[in-house]
């Protein structure tokens, strides 16, 4: 199973654990709202060459030539690994254009060349026989799920996506949230959100993000706004570690609204910026 965000030694969360996010399917599980087709056949209608392997006993298979892009652009590019072996599966039913939709979450694997896995989300109609729509790549970093807010509601027939990626390194967690548009059948990066979250004797800083939607007056598509808190704490403890960062408990928003004219969300935020700041001066003083 992933590893989920509420992880570390030291107990640091940082983002869902996988168990809130939702049932982790395996491949022969059956497709709700599908008779007869196990996650195995639906996966295979974008990944046609995962099959069994009679040498590793596993789902194994190649991405399709060309690979699929990265939601999050040339960054996080690179080799895929050769075979990719399947793992769990994710399922999100969501609305598109006011149609119905099949939002799967596909982990291919670790990727050794690279610090993410290889996890494929994959846009599907939600019809008799489910046809693929897009897909792209949605890992940034080590272990990616569903966010357990996963699903933002846009509009009466519209859906936004966000998962989550982490790693954990000895007391400290770093992980990112991806807003994902789905506009049009098409999936589209609307934002990335790091956060680090970190536990120590002296002191401590969690960091979570509440999304919410609000309708944006004559526009097609309700803006997003992500509200990060940084919970600072110091503790009573005289400890060894170096020194206590001079900051305070701090909220950072950054709104995402729609664009007609570049077809997508955008932000004029610095929310963002100033979490990095912020950053800086906790984890790299």
């Amino acid at each position: 199973m992933f590893a989920a965000a509420c992880a570390g030694l030291l107990g640091v969360a940082v983002g869902p654990a996988a168990a809130e996010t939702g049932r982790l399917y395996d491949p022969g599980d059956f497709v709700a709202g599908h008779p007869g087709m196990d996650y195995l056949a639906l996966v295979q209608l974008a990944l046609p060459t995962i099959v069994l392997s009679p040498d590793t006993h596993m789902m194994q298979g190649q991405l399709p030539t060309p690979v699929p892009r990265h939601i999050a652009g040339a960054t996080y590019e690179g080799e895929p690994p050769d075979p990719v072996t399947l793992g769990t599966i994710e399922d999100k039913r969501i609305m598109v254009g006011g149609k119905p939709r099949i939002a799967l979450l596909v982990d291919l694997g670790p990727d050794p060349d690279r610090v993410q896995g290889t996890v494929l989300l994959i846009l599907m109609t939600d019809e008799r026989t489910p046809k693929v729509l897009d897909m792209a790549d949605v890992a940034v970093d080590k272990d990616t799920v569903f966010a357990d807010q996963a699903v933002l509601k846009l509009g009466a027939g519209d859906d936004a996506l966000v998962t989550w990626s982490e790693h954990d390194d000895a007391d400290l967690t770093m992980g990112g949230y991806v807003l994902i548009s789905t506009v049009g059948d098409h999936l589209a990066l609307i934002g990335t959100i790091r956060l680090q979250s970190e536990r120590l004797c002296a002191w401590s800083n969690i960091e979570t993000v509440h999304f919410s939607t609000t309708p944006e007056p004559g526009g097609p598509f309700a803006r997003i706004t992500a509200s990060i808190h940084a919970a600072f704490k110091r503790t009573p403890e005289q400890c060894g570690e170096n020194g206590v960062p001079k900051v305070r408990p701090q909220t950072f928003n950054a709104t995402y609204q729609w664009n007609a004219q570049s077809h997508a969300f955008e932000t004029r935020s610095d929310a963002l910026r100033r979490l990095g700041a912020f950053n800086d001066i906790v984890f790299n003083p």
